[in-house]
């Protein structure tokens, strides 16, 4: 089944903002040639700077869009804008058959779905060999026994900032830091890592600072006593340790079918690694998926914010089930239906309670949050009919965006928590999700 695209949705899917604007440009029927929409598929020929057009295609059940621009962004600006004067000027594609190249592309990506759907190999094809339980758990002892040794390390040094005091913290040089956060990647505990990077940023807040250390101490404390811990609390621990969740092995696992919502995007780009979040919800069930890109690569085509989906979810083991990987694609794209009611600042913080009551480690969680009304300052806050409010996350022109749209009457948002600061990903209205964007360029320390 086609999916149906808004201008919103299409441009919720481009990699950066100079896509988006760019592909606005593109999206007028002067610049293409030869637009069609058949087999399933939609093309047409952009002329771009060279000799010759750029040939660009979109399959509109993925949205996946193949161009033979040189561009390494995915979607390419000619990809969205092809679906962009789909959406506004369906009129003006005709029926012709694409050329063999974007057909093969095509037929490729039917049958990759057929054999994730289960369809069997063709006869006489040489099976995928098992991994070798025996090298794996001996792999996985090796790295345990690094991680131990490397928390143990950590733990020392905690009581040594602590011994010392944190008011003397800011007197270190940043090489201390940064030497432990190396010993902690190569001890293979990156999640460790990344925490102990962030400690700089909490210099200057000395409530947070300790905040912050006592997470971290929470986490070498965990491990140590990693016997007692019950599987999906020791697979949380691995997972805030930075372990890699095992796709592969997940997805012999039972999944959870059916219609979910897209109801928000958030993209973090860390060091050299992107990293996108996507929140889902299907009758009150939060689902969230990670997509990474390392090296400035483009990140994969994402399911677009406010639409919901025919999918199945295969959740990781966890106290608190959130994060997923979608089994095969998901299809029968249609606009959001059943959007999730807003909480109240106090219940909401009531429900991320329990969450941290059963995952000590999880760092952020996605709600439906209203009616709020905004208010400037510094922070920005939310603030509920109750007169309770909570701090705003993301760039002050979203938060001046939303502010225009609300006209200053309340609205519910969807976002998350981290605990210190709320960030809105979309605002949700009776039968209608308007998304945003947001990036930001680390992720947020956590308080």
């Amino acid at each position: 089944m086609t999916p149906t695209l808004t201008p919103d949705t299409i441009l919720a899917l481009a990699p950066d903002p100079g896509s988006a604007a760019s592909a606005r440009k593109l999206a007028t029927p002067v610049k293409w040639q030869h637009l069609n929409h058949a087999g399933g598929l939609l093309w047409g020929e952009c002329q771009g700077s060279g000799k010759d057009p750029y040939l660009t295609g979109v399959d509109p059940s993925g949205p996946v869009s193949r161009c033979s621009c040189p561009s390494r962004k995915f979607p390419c600006k000619h990809g969205l804008a092809l679906m962009l004067l789909h959406a506004a000027h369906p009129g003006d594609f005709g029926t012709a058959a694409a050329p063999e190249s974007l057909q093969t592309w095509l037929a490729g990506r039917q049958t990759r779905a057929e054999k994730t759907a289960g369809t069997p190999d063709p006869a006489g094809a040489a099976p995928t060999p098992a991994p070798d339980p025996a090298a794996q758990a001996r792999r996985r002892a090796a790295r345990e026994r690094k991680v131990e040794s490397g928390l143990a390390a950590l733990h020392v040094f905690l009581k040594d900032l602590v011994r010392d005091g944190l008011a003397h913290a800011s007197a270190r040089p940043y090489s201390d830091w940064d030497t432990q956060a190396a010993r902690l990647v190569d001890a293979q505990a990156p999640g460790a890592a990344r925490h102990v990077r962030r400690i700089p940023e909490l210099l200057g807040d000395p409530a947070a600072l300790l905040a912050h250390l006592g997470w971290l101490a929470l986490l070498c404390e965990g491990w140590t006593h990693r016997a007692g811990l019950t599987p999906t609390e020791l697979a949380d621990l691995r997972a805030a340790l930075g372990f890699p969740l095992d796709q592969a092995g997940l997805q012999t696992e039972p999944g959870v079918s059916g219609r979910w919502t897209v109801l928000g995007q958030s993209t973090t780009q860390e060091d050299h690694l992107t990293t996108r979040r996507t929140w889902l919800e299907r009758a009150g069930h939060t689902a969230l998926l990670l997509d990474f890109a390392a090296g400035g690569r483009p990140l994969p085509p994402g399911l677009p914010t406010g639409q919901s989906v025919q999918a199945q979810l295969v959740f990781a083991p966890s106290a608190t089930p959130q994060r997923a990987v979608l089994r095969g694609e998901a299809t029968e794209y249609r606009p959001a239906e059943a959007l999730p009611a807003g909480l109240s600042v106090d219940a909401l913080l009531d429900r991320h309670a329990t969450l941290l009551g059963r995952n000590p480690w999880l760092e952020r969680a996605a709600y439906a949050l209203g009616p709020v009304r905004l208010l400037p300052g510094e922070p920005w806050h939310a603030v509920d009919d109750a007169g309770h409010a909570l701090p705003l996350g993301g760039s002050e022109r979203a938060q001046l965006t939303l502010m225009a749209v609300s006209g200053g009457a309340p609205l519910t948002l969807y976002g998350e928590w981290t605990g210190h600061t709320f960030t809105p990903l979309s605002h949700l209205a009776p039968g209608h999700l308007t998304p945003g964007r947001v990036t930001s360029v680390r992720a947020e320390a956590r308080p």
